[in-house]
């Protein structure tokens, strides 16, 4: 009863690779299934016109609840800049794991580069949020020599599980000290090691809140991102069971609220006014709100 009565509204979520993970994504159940989710663009091997058209696709078929983020916007500091940024997207995302032409991702050893710094002041000068989720150490470092609002849209605890991919405390820290936020993910090899289940989510989230507070966390599934997801968690349907862990554990209304729904959707809307100043200035339509 109790998990129910926490549980009347949906979960939001801070990754959800719905956008590139099928070729017709259905918008309007995710829409359903959640309270707002950000939808990420993953460039991956695609060109830049392959990415255009799914960000039209996207603002064609939105939904008031879904916003639009990008993943591994390796086309930044070129002659589409205006454009890409004028899409509104809640955050940005550098590199995927590995290096490219603007910074080093959390395989690789590289910073940033001249291009990558022009692209991290860009965002900054925009207000729009850079995601350090797949960001070495370095490439990080470098990123704090400018203004620019930092998240991590899906990562775990490096203290309780070492994972290139996870992150540092003083990473946190840092975050905190911006305004950012953190999106615990689901993926099983951030989580753990063996058979993962929702209580390491759990056990993440509850380190994360323990030291830094309820303030700063919500959850970034990465779901249709991974195939690597804990026993018994394979979609939205999981939240009322991770719920009941909060519950267990002694968490009060208020904070579940703020983890599972309200950090998120105050991030979103401190970006409304950008999205709606974007839409001015793009041949998108955006029904964000």
């Amino acid at each position: 009863f109790h998990t129910i009565l926490y549980m009347k509204d949906k979960i939001a979520d801070f990754h959800c690779d719905i956008l590139t993970a099928m070729s017709t994504p259905d918008l309007k159940g995710l829409s359903s299934q959640t309270d707002r989710c950000a939808c990420a663009i993953f460039t991956g091997n695609r060109s830049f016109l392959q990415v255009r058209a799914i960000a039209e696709d996207f603002f064609r078929r939105g939904h008031d609840n879904l916003f639009l983020t990008l993943e591994d916007a390796s086309y930044l500091g070129c002659a589409t800049d205006d454009e890409v940024l004028g899409w509104g997207p809640a955050c940005v995302s550098l590199t995927w794991n590995y290096e490219n032409g603007l910074a080093g991702g959390c395989f690789s050893e590289t910073g940033l580069t001249r291009r990558g710094e022009r692209a991290v002041a860009m965002l900054g000068e925009r207000g729009i949020a850079l995601d350090c989720a797949h960001l070495n150490i370095r490439s990080f470092c470098d990123v704090l020599d400018f203004p620019a609002e930092i998240v991590n849209t899906h990562t775990c605890m490096y203290a309780l599980h070492p994972h290139p991919r996870n992150i540092k405390d003083w990473q946190i820290r840092e975050i905190a000290e911006r305004g950012g936020l953190v999106g615990v993910t689901f993926v099983g090899k951030f989580l753990g090691e063996g058979r993962r289940s929702s209580e390491d989510i759990f056990r993440h989230v509850d380190y994360g809140v323990q030291k830094f507070g309820a303030d700063l966390f919500c959850f970034g599934t990465d779901f249709l991102g991974t195939d690597d997801l804990p026993a018994g968690v394979s979609g939205y349907a999981c939240a009322e069971e991770l719920a009941g862990l909060f519950i267990k554990a002694g968490y009060g209304k208020p904070a579940i609220k703020k983890i599972f729904r309200g950090n998120l959707r105050n991030f979103l809307m401190k970006h409304k006014n950008r999205r709606a100043a974007a839409e001015g200035r793009s041949g998108f339509r955006q029904n964000n709100t």
